[in-house]
């Protein structure tokens, strides 16, 4: 089976990645200089890189594989999970200096999940590091956030968003035509990971087709904006529903 572009194009060094403030940049190369990190909470929009940016900073670290657990918290986000699964993780004795949580999509732990977390960063804080992304930050309980080092990650902006799918469709020789290119760009902006699943699709015969119907589907944009107003990002969801 063809391997999937977003893999295929994933960075897989932090010199690849692409960061939106220099400032970031600098900071995790400190990281990696120092070989240590402190608790991480990363943020920002679906399909920006954020999970990318967590993996990156193990693999230049080099910890062992046996040191990192990774749970999608979209599916595993009880009581159980956090109490269970991660304590008996975290008090085993690391092959490294650390053992690292990655909990992907944290935003979905339950309030009670979210206190048995902030517990966990606490007992084991002398051997555990707790790399956490989310989409909303409002839906993270302030005592977590104020154990972790915050690092939002800006989305692209539109026009280097449509370059860099652009550049991926050049390099698979798919034939493109602009106007169509720009109609995925307008419907998937900001997730640029599901932009490029989506162009994958629709390119099977090496020429990027038309979108099929259900390819775009509004009700998941509709969803998008509604939860963007209920977590209070006005103005972001105002920008793209214009």
């Amino acid at each position: 089976m063809k391997q999937l572009w977003v893999e295929q194009y994933r960075p897989r060094k932090i010199k690849e990645y692409v960061f939106r403030d220099e400032q970031q940049e600098r900071q995790v190369q400190s990281w990696v200089d120092s070989k240590a990190i402190p608790h991480l909470l990363f943020s920002g929009d679906p399909g920006t890189g954020k999970t990318t940016l967590a993996k990156l900073l193990l693999h230049e670290l080099e910890v062992d594989k046996g040191d990192v657990l990774e749970i999608n918290a979209s599916n595993e986000n009880s009581v159980d999970v956090m109490r269970e699964k991660i304590t008996h993780f975290a008090q085993t004795m690391p092959f490294g200096d650390f053992k690292y949580v990655l909990l992907d999509e944290a935003d979905y732990i339950t309030q009670n999940g979210q206190a048995i977390l902030r517990g966990l960063m606490e007992s084991f804080a002398s051997t555990c590091r707790f790399l956490l992304t989310c989409n909303y930050e409002r839906r993270v309980i302030p005592a977590i956030h104020s154990r972790c080092q915050g690092f939002h990650i800006k989305s692209l902006d539109q026009t280097m968003f449509a370059v860099r799918v652009g550049e991926i469709l050049a390099n698979e020789k798919i034939e493109f035509d602009m106007d169509i290119l720009d109609v995925y760009v307008k419907a998937n902006y900001p997730d640029l990971r599901k932009c490029i699943n989506t162009c994958q699709m629709n390119s099977q015969t090496g020429k990027l087709e038309k979108p099929q119907e259900g390819d775009l589907t509004e009700g998941n944009m509709e969803i998008t904006y509604v939860a963007m107003f209920q977590n209070g990002d006005i103005e972001k969801a105002r920008k793209y529903i214009v």
